[in-house]
């Protein structure tokens, strides 16, 4: 073995032992669990092998309830109503929250990264004040995101209703009543309004996303802006012949991370749910934890969910890595 390849596995050997210890090792422990039964309290446990029992039981459809109208859409689709609601409801809030957060910080992160793209004085402290909120995360955050979003006194519904105020005279010359009987949300208090509330906090941490938008729009050759702009083309023609394909990494890149942060959202979940959101912001994470953690303690069930939620982002981020193969700009290629 030669002194660098020795080198090598000098600074790589740590890196191993953490993979091994600390991912590979519990992935195939939680792999043995799903396909057993874990009987008993956190302290004294029996297991059983069950085989594929839990992967069975997860989309199992109760055929003999007859379906209302009131039912969520999706048992209609679906076919009947699921044996275990709440894993359903739990996967329809996740994918929902992802469907609509990603997309939406992706615009908002990129906007923000286009508009501090320019070299004008005081732009580096405004920089950082975009991306501060992206260090500010945890417990103390989502704190007072809930006091804001307070139906009652938080400074959300405070706007909304100064706003309403303004605009009262102006659409008192139209209607009776004004804007007296226009609708106030109830956010974590209402099982519809929880989830977009949950979505307006993720784009407030868009700053993380906006510095590798940032970086790739640095990198942006401006001898292309000139080439473009000698042909007439308009500020959306640059956009989308220049930019989009010159930052198209960055943009696979965040797409892909917010992907696998918005599937496993858990502290939203677990710190702003309450009764009155009828589970509209029990999150598939959270459902998990609570499956493992909490009465009658079926761990191996929830190993099961962990496996299938590996399935489901599998299924989700292979499309992307493989398109963006082809439609991702590469300088090497």
């Amino acid at each position: 073995m030669t002194h660098s390849r020795r080198d090598i596995l000098t600074f790589l050997w740590p890196w191993l032992v953490g993979v091994v210890l600390l991912t590979a090792v519990p992935m195939g422990a939680s792999l043995v669990l799903s396909i057993t039964r874990v009987e008993g309290d956190l302290g004294l446990q029996s297991y059983t092998f069950v085989g594929a029992e839990h992967y069975r039981a997860m989309p199992a459809i109760d055929r003999q309830y007859e379906l209302s109208p009131a039912d969520p859409w999706y048992w209609h689709v679906m076919g009947g109503r699921p044996q275990d609601t709440r894993l359903v409801q739990s996967l329809y809030n996740s994918l929902y929250y992802t469907f609509f957060a990603v997309p939406l910080g992706l615009m908002v992160s990129l906007a923000m990264a286009m508009l501090l793209n320019r070299s004008a004085p005081g732009m580096s402290p405004v920089r950082a004040i975009v991306y501060l909120p992206n260090l500010l995360g945890g417990v103390a955050t989502i704190v007072i995101w809930s006091w804001l979003f307070n139906p009652r006194f938080g400074w959300v519904n405070e706007s909304i209703r100064f706003v309403y105020a303004v605009l009262d005279p102006l659409v008192g010359l139209v209607r009776a009543g004004g804007t007296d009987d226009w609708p106030v949300p109830r956010w974590l208090y209402s099982p519809t309004a929880c989830k977009p509330a949950v979505i307006l906090m993720h784009v407030w941490t868009a700053g993380g996303s906006m510095l590798i938008f940032l970086a790739a729009l640095r990198r942006v050759p401006g001898e292309l802006y000139d080439a473009v702009s000698l042909d007439g083309a308009a500020w959306w023609r640059r956009f989308r012949h220049v930019t989009l394909p010159m930052i198209s990494p960055a943009l696979l890149f965040n797409s892909v991370l917010g992907v696998i942060t918005a599937m496993q959202a858990f502290g939203e979940s677990y710190l702003l749910q309450n009764r009155a959101q009828n589970d509209g912001l029990l999150f598939y994470v959270h459902y998990l934890y609570r499956v493992a953690f909490e009465p009658p303690y079926r761990l191996g069930y929830a190993c099961a969910m962990a496996w299938v939620l590996f399935a489901i982002l599998s299924l989700v981020i292979t499309p992307l890595l493989i398109g963006g193969r082809r439609l991702v700009y590469d300088a090497l290629r």
